[in-house]
């Protein structure tokens, strides 16, 4: 599920070894065996059993990767906008490079809808990505009307210039792999709707990420003759998860993610619902050693 290392045309960076998984999904395991989401869900649940904590919409608890459910640590409340560097809502211990997060959702929802979750991981601007990694987990075949055949995972890697203008209704750019990315969930009886439609897909944009500037094929590959690009941003690590969700019960549904911050010192976390009969608002956290 990992991709491989590299970062912008001259140099390699560490590549991003996050799995966010939404729990509920369908996955190609043992009978039996838990994915890494579930037993990140399972413990904080757990956690919050013991200490007698209620479950709260928007909740995001997280651990320093131990396994340890004594360490969990409550966000913040999240913002809605970009985070402060100066105010992070989660601090983990430096000597973990490992952080495990758990999402709740708890408010009813009738309809289905899907899950954004945008990581960009602070560096500096001699490791700064010319990528973003893509994720979404197979949607298995008869899970939902509007992808009849399902979906295959998608775990690649596009750059930042592809991804950019294809989430730009102006611009409109063309990506097979954000083709693959983006898919159709139910919003009624006989209704879909898209997660990459023009009303929304500007959600999709990463804050402080703009266009790398002389980004061109010539540049890339006839470095004599073109002209070297700048990468105006200082994130060594972009990644955007997207997952398919059927109905939120009552009772809570729980996303896990597993984010290695190694030893960088924090990241941006943010988190779109899209769909669920409402519009998108982002929640963001700033996770920082």
């Amino acid at each position: 599920m990992f991709l491989p290392k590299g970062g912008r045309a001259t140099m390699n960076r560490p590549s991003l070894r996050a799995i966010v998984v939404a729990c509920g999904i369908l996955w190609a395991a043992p009978v039996g065996a838990q994915n890494p989401s579930e037993q990140i869900c399972a413990l904080a649940t757990a956690f919050l059993a013991k200490k007698q904590l209620p479950i709260q919409n928007g909740m995001l608890l997280a651990i320093d990767g131990s396994g340890s459910g004594d360490l969990w640590k409550s966000a913040n409340p999240p913002s809605y906008g970009p985070t402060d560097p100066n105010n992070p809502q989660l601090t983990v211990s430096h000597d973990r490079g490992q952080v495990s997060l758990a999402y709740f959702m708890t408010q009813y929802y009738p309809s289905t809808g899907a899950i954004l979750a945008k990581v960009s991981v602070q560096g500096d601007a001699k490791t700064a990505s010319n990528y973003v990694d893509v994720y979404r987990p197979a949607i298995a075949r008869g899970a939902n009307r509007c992808e009849p055949r399902g979906r295959a995972t998608v775990e690649r890697r596009v750059r930042v210039n592809e991804y950019i203008d294809y989430h730009d209704p102006n611009a409109g750019g063309l990506s097979s792999t954000l083709e693959d990315f983006h898919f159709s969930y139910p919003t009624g009886t006989n209704q879909c709707a898209q997660t990459n439609d023009s009303a929304t897909i500007r959600t999709f944009q990463f804050d402080g990420v703009t266009r790398t500037q002389g980004d061109s094929f010539i540049s890339r590959n006839f470095s004599i003759v073109g002209t070297a690009f700048a990468i105006t941003h200082s994130f060594s690590i972009l990644r955007a998860e997207l997952h398919y969700r059927a109905n939120v019960d009552a009772a809570g549904t729980c996303v896990g993610f597993v984010l290695p911050l190694g030893g960088y010192h924090s990241a941006n976390f943010v988190i779109n619902e899209l769909g669920f009969g409402s519009s998108p608002v982002p929640k963001a956290w700033l996770i920082s050693h």
